[in-house]
């Protein structure tokens, strides 16, 4: 029902989305290719939201739809696998929609996680698959090496390859043949997408390896880009040597779970045209609500010269919902039309750390509490209003929800009209100089000392504890994890195994929620039967997109490609720290003992996270403090009082 109705006005919403790109438009195509990847991660679409956005694609003039929901397993985890009956023959429906929609179907695989390059059994099954979906009617393939491991895992792939930029061209280059046999056609995400991170020199030995007339996808100069432009795209061009394919990541939400992105597409160059392959939208995880974004890249993509971002959203509003459902989704536009990299009224809500204002935020939710309810109130008679508000519901009701939590949360309090995260306190145990040797053995630490180190039970049922002390110079640790098998691992991948994480902040007078050279990170692997503990000092910068997505992670751990991909050198004022770090462990009868010392001078506290993580097993458990834990946000840190006097921040 929802999908003919909103066909009916098909030539009213195409030409009214080309007179916001101005006179002239229908001679000025720059972008060979303009639509969507299905490519967030997060529950996919339903089959029926999928046929939805294809028909849509026609009304709007979007020409292109990228099947790749990165939590399909068939897609990502089981590659291998067919697709059960059911699906495929979804998949079929899907491509003969997109055919009957002047849509271009693409069926994208990504089996960059676990595949062998060099075995040519998998490659035989990767084959099999995109035969297999060839025969429903897909002519066009895409190969996403994103989100892969960024080396060589593979012992038979060491041997064959001298880089993974080799292997990865050998795969693209096979498969790119063997495709083109048949009239198929295939594009690539290389594993460095974004100017962000990643090799560079893995896209040159790429570039110029893989068949040229293969295009590439890129982010821009970040994940989610807050600008996209012709010179960037030139110089990211001729590193890969070839124009890239823009992957657009908005209004894609999987990074920002708590909101929609509801504003027009902006910041992308008049000019992006004539230097790029073409453009692809990354939606959000609610088809229906991404619609209105998606509109306005259509205008967009239709003449860039002559866009107009305002008046596109206006004619989208007006074109999808009609004059009156327009000014009820007014409200969500106006507090969810910004972008990732803005802050938006809500954010404080589920980013800790800046002082939620409390009467602005009641009246925000208010205002979308009254325009759901006009917008539920003309659903009768507006299907596509009330697809709308189906998938923007949830957004109210978790915000509505979070608030009430936070107000009486003992961890935030009132201060004005603001609420404000309290900063959690612990004074470490004074204690005389020389009276604490890191040699493993934690006996001289007195048992009122120990504190439970998380709310979660660890593999062993019980859970780890820890002692904190100081001597005037040095800040201690020691900690007791009941974990009788630990899986320590060694290089950049000690975050993967069992370990301890400390997390030290070296600038305690600004208030932020990302981490910087300032801060300090150190790890350090837990002993195994024959591996000794071993440490690994880092500084983790974050900017841009990482460090948003990651000061909400409670779940974070410092992963290898965290720590391969962001991991610096410590700035200055805590490089010493790291230099003269102090450490031990020994295997006990119940688990593992671990002390460490850092010298801290003349500080009278330190603001620090302390993760463990057990990895015993195949089970993994993270135990943190303070609790909830979020290691990438400062803001959340626990105070230690190393002075005696009380602790400030």
């Amino acid at each position: 029902m929802l999908s003919l109705v909103m066909r009916s006005a098909t030539l009213t919403l195409a030409t009214l989305l080309a007179a916001c790109a101005g006179p002239g438009a229908e001679a000025q195509r720059p972008f060979a290719e303009s639509g969507v990847i299905e490519g967030f991660y997060g529950t996919p679409w339903s089959h029926q939201d999928r046929l939805d956005v294809l028909r849509f694609m026609d009304r709007v003039g979007l020409a292109s739809y990228y099947y790749a929901p990165k939590d399909d397993p068939y897609h990502r985890s089981r590659w291998r696998e067919p697709y059960p009956q059911q699906q495929e023959r979804q998949l079929a429906e899907l491509a003969a929609t997109a055919q009957a929609s002047g849509v271009a179907f693409v069926y994208a695989v990504s089996p960059g996680g676990s595949m062998v390059y060099s075995d040519s059994v998998d490659y035989a099954r990767l084959m099999r698959k995109l035969h297999a979906v060839a025969a429903l009617g897909v002519t066009r393939f895409a190969l996403f090496l994103d989100d892969v491991p960024p080396s060589l895992e593979h012992a038979a792939d060491r041997a064959a390859f001298q880089t993974l930029a080799e292997a990865h061209a050998n795969l693209i280059n096979r498969l790119h043949s063997d495709l083109a046999e048949s009239g198929a056609s295939l594009s690539v995400t290389p594993t460095t997408y974004t100017d962000a991170w990643g090799d560079r020199e893995y896209l040159r030995q790429l570039g110029e390896l893989a068949a040229p007339d293969v295009p590439f996808f890129w982010t821009g100069v970040d994940v989610a880009a807050p600008e996209i432009t012709a010179r960037q795209a030139r110089e990211w061009g001729e590193l890969i040597g070839r124009q890239p394919l823009v992957w657009d990541n908005y209004p894609v939400n999987d990074y920002a779970r708590w909101r929609p992105f509801l504003g027009p597409v902006s910041a992308r160059a008049a000019d992006l045209g004539t230097a790029v392959a073409g453009i692809l939208s990354n939606p959000m995880n609610e088809a229906h609500a991404s619609m209105l974004p998606l509109a306005t890249l259509a205008a967009y993509a239709h003449d860039p010269g002559a866009y107009d971002p305002a008046l596109a959203l206006d004619t989208a509003l007006t074109q999808l919902y009609g004059t009156a459902g327009a000014q009820l989704v007014r409200p969500f536009v106006e507090l969810y039309g910004d972008y990732g990299w803005d802050e938006n009224l809500f954010e404080p809500l589920f980013i800790p750390g800046a002082p939620i204002d409390v009467a602005a935020t009641e009246a925000g939710i208010a205002q979308l509490e009254a325009a759901l309810a006009g917008m539920d109130s003309a659903a009768a008679g507006n299907p596509a209003l009330a697809a709308l508000a189906e998938d923007l519901q949830p957004f109210v009701t978790r915000t509505s929800e979070r608030l009430r939590q936070l107000l009486s949360d003992p961890r935030y309090e009132r201060r004005g009209g603001r609420l404000e995260l309290r900063t959690a306190r612990l004074r470490a145990r004074k204690v005389a100089a020389g009276a604490i040797e890191i040699d493993g053995d934690v006996g001289e630490w007195p048992e009122s000392g120990w504190r439970r180190l998380g709310r979660e039970r660890g593999p062993e049922g019980r859970p780890p504890r820890f002692a904190v002390g100081h001597d005037g110079e040095h800040f201690f640790l020691a900690l007791r994890v009941p974990e009788t098998a630990p899986a320590p691992l060694g290089g950049d991948r000690v975050g993967e195994g069992s370990h301890l994480a400390l997390v030290i902040a070296g600038d305690m007078e600004t208030r932020r929620d990302f981490l910087t050279p300032e801060d300090l990170v150190v790890m350090v692997a837990a002993p195994g039967e024959t591996r000794p503990a071993r440490a690994l000092t880092r500084s983790m910068p974050f900017e841009g997109f990482m460090a948003k997505f990651l000061a909400d992670n409670r779940a974070l751990t410092f992963s290898e490609f965290l720590l391969s991909t962001f991991g610096a050198e410590p700035a200055a004022r805590v490089a010493e720290m790291a230099e003269d770090l102090l450490y031990a462990a020994r295997r006990t009868e119940s688990g593992y003992a671990l002390e460490l010392a850092l010298p801290v001078g003349n500080r009278g506290q330190l603001a620090l996270n302390l993760t463990v993580a057990a990895a015993a097993s195949g089970r993994r458990a993270v135990h943190a403090y303070p609790t909830p834990s979020y290691p990438a946000n400062p803001a959340t840190f626990v105070l230690i009082n190393l002075s005696g006097e009380p602790a400030r921040r």
